[in-house]
């Protein structure tokens, strides 16, 4: 007998809590509930496909109908009960999707994945593991899972699953562009989060090499490109499991994202299962998407491969820097290390004199800047001061009130529309880069471009740079608006 079957009133009650939770509050990562965690993928790799917030069902050949029958067939059977009743795996025209078999009313359990079923990096032959590195991570692991697994093809026990994944060459986030394609989105700071992400990747390969060197009658003839393809796989299925830690979680991992829903994956550590419970209601044939997160479309195409095309999470890095001839350049970088505001190094170890901020859309122009951290703001009052009685004021503030530097408006208006008009000229330069890069996408795709692959990945750059824009525009408005109330208050 199960524990949830001699215990069936506690585990009803636990149900109903799950469920009020879901559908009277909006979760967050990892949101604690008395029934288990909330889990959600953890991206630090990249993508399993295009997912779009919609996608309808499209006709499926007979190869992959056959294919994900098997797969359900092998997944009840492995589970050793019914782990999605109300559902049933299709294509959409973004890959493979859940639709729902029935009608769905909100506060079901739609899917329920019995821990045996995880995949977890314990899972690795013992003989692999001698080899690994220590700098081996379990993605890593997982990966090597994988490819242990495609090398047995038929043999394996996860076949049916495995044959599911997405194929080479299928995959679109931003570590898989070539250079030329990457130029499309220089101007985000995707661009540089690429670069970093793919020197982790191979990183990663080369903690590895030595257990591919020795194993190769596991792993067959595997390159770093199948690897990064594998680690891709991992990096945008696996959740993250308390008891478990990484884990894939076959079917689980076939639900699409959708940025407004706020159905997430739930582990019930007790029961040792882990679930999902709708959180609206689908008519019969409906596609069934849950969260992955608040992500901005940076994130979802470097760690996924997919945007969305108004993404209310969508935010902009912007750098503000000292000039390297201010003569105030080291009063103002001792005074924002004395208040925690730290400045970057650059390659070379000398101290740039700037830092990065993330700016979010600006809801209403007239409102309070709700979407413009106050610590840029306060970076931009440091920078335009120009004499040590300045700095010495702001610090002299800072330690009457919190300590936080130059967090409130300076009290001179001119030299406070001067700080803000230095920040709305870094805003507008983003935003002419934005604009003439997007327009040099559309005349690219004016001229029909007939490589599909390079045609979407064209529409992903352009949904990633018009989200940035339209949070750079707010801002821009935001700014412009405050700095003419400084100036008719200045005049009155």
């Amino acid at each position: 007998m199960r524990k949830g079957e001699k215990h069936g009133g506690q585990k009803k009650k636990k149900t109903a809590r799950v469920k009020k939770v879901l559908m009277n509050k909006k979760v967050g990562v990892w949101c604690r509930t008395k029934s288990g965690v909330i889990c959600l993928p953890q991206p630090s790799a990249v993508c399993s496909g295009i997912r779009t917030r919609t996608a309808c069902s499209v006709p499926q050949d007979e190869a992959s109908t056959i294919k994900d029958h098997e797969f359900i067939s092998w997944l009840r059977k492995k589970a050793g009960l019914e782990v999605c009743s109300s559902l049933t795996v299709g294509m959409s025209y973004h890959g493979r999707s859940l639709f729902s078999s029935r009608p769905i009313q909100a506060g079901e359990r739609i899917m329920q994945i019995p821990h045996n079923l995880l995949i977890t990096p314990d899972k690795l032959p013992k003989g692999v593991v001698t080899f690994l590195g220590k700098d081996a991570s379990n993605y890593a692991r997982l990966a090597l899972f994988i490819l242990a697994e495609q090398k047995l093809g038929q043999m394996s026990e996860w076949a049916p699953y495995i044959h599911c994944l997405p194929q080479m060459g299928t995959l679109h986030s931003t570590v898989f562009w070539t250079e030329e394609e990457l130029e499309m989105i220089r101007q985000s700071a995707v661009h540089r989060e690429t670069m970093h992400r793919k020197g982790s990747i191979k990183k990663e390969f080369g903690a590895v090499q030595q257990a591919l060197h020795h194993c190769p009658h596991i792993f067959g003839d595997a390159t770093f490109g199948s690897f990064m393809h594998a680690y891709a796989l991992v990096g945008s299925r696996a959740w993250g499991i308390t008891s478990k830690g990484l884990a894939l979680i076959p079917f689980a991992d076939f639900f699409n994202h959708d940025g407004s829903s706020e159905a997430v994956l739930l582990s019930d550590e007790d029961e040792s299962f882990s679930e999902v419970i709708a959180d609206k209601d689908y008519e019969l044939g409906e596609q069934v998407s849950i969260s992955y997160g608040k992500f901005s479309n940076a994130t979802l195409l470097l760690d996924f491969g997919f945007t969305l095309s108004h993404n209310r999470h969508d935010q902009v890095e912007i750098w503000m820097g000292l000039s390297r001839r201010d003569p105030l350049r080291k009063c103002k970088i001792e005074l924002l290390h004395s208040h925690n505001m730290l400045t970057l190094l650059d390659a070379n170890g000398y101290d740039t004199g700037g830092n990065s901020f993330i700016i979010k859309e600006v809801r209403s122009p007239t409102g309070r800047g709700k979407g413009i951290p106050h610590s840029l703001r306060a970076f931009s009052r440091v920078l335009c001061a120009c004499s040590t009685k300045e700095l010495a004021e702001m610090a002299t503030e800072a330690a009457a009130y919190d300590g936080r530097l130059a967090r409130r408006p300076l009290k001179n208006r001119s030299r406070e529309i001067q700080a803000m008009a230095l920040l709305l000229a870094r805003i507008e330069t983003l935003i002419q880069q934005h604009v003439a890069s997007i327009l040099t996408l559309q005349f690219m795709e004016s001229c029909k471009v007939k490589d599909s692959q390079l045609h979407i990945r064209h529409e992903l750059a352009q949904s990633l740079l018009g989200g940035e824009l339209r949070v750079l525009q707010s801002a821009s408005a935001w700014l412009k608006h405050y700095c003419t109330t400084l100036s008719l208050r200045k005049q009155i």
